[in-house]
């Protein structure tokens, strides 16, 4: 029993830096479901909303990144930038409410790890959309 626990402490740790990392991509999922299933209404084949998913997905990512990083007016940028941020911190916001609920403590440590969950969620997507190159450099190997 005591194994499990901890086996899903990990788990739960690494979901979170899962989330984490993929912070900057919580509004084009969203952009590609929500026209997905816009198609899906309208009676298009399973092809057709498939390609416009991902299409949506992919146009939406990258240029959010291109609007965020290029000379564009300020007020271009950080509506950019807000919007995700908004749409990252949003899922962090979730995803901190379902882990405290899993983890059964009182509601205002609920709420509590919510909103850190929520703002590091969004700090993290901040990050990521302005970096450039989208990696970490390591140092090479020597032999």
């Amino acid at each position: 029993m005591t194994l499990m626990l901890i086996l899903g402490a990990v788990a739960a740790f690494y979901c979170l830096l899962l989330l984490f990392r993929c912070a900057t991509l919580a509004l084009p999922v969203v952009a590609g479901l929500g026209l997905a299933l816009t198609l899906r209404d309208q009676g298009f084949g399973w092809i057709v909303i498939l390609a416009a998913g991902l299409l949506g997905f992919f146009t939406v990512h990258a240029l959010g990144r291109y609007l965020a990083r290029s000379s564009a007016p300020l007020a271009v940028r950080l509506g950019v930038i807000v919007m995700f941020v908004s749409a990252a911190a949003a899922a962090g916001f979730q995803t901190g409410a379902a882990l405290a609920v899993l983890g059964d403590v009182d509601p205002w440590t609920q709420r509590g790890i919510s909103i850190l969950t929520a703002v590091v969620t969004g700090y993290a997507s901040w990050r990521d959309l302005l970096t450039r190159g989208g990696r970490i450099e390591r140092p090479a190997l020597h032999s």
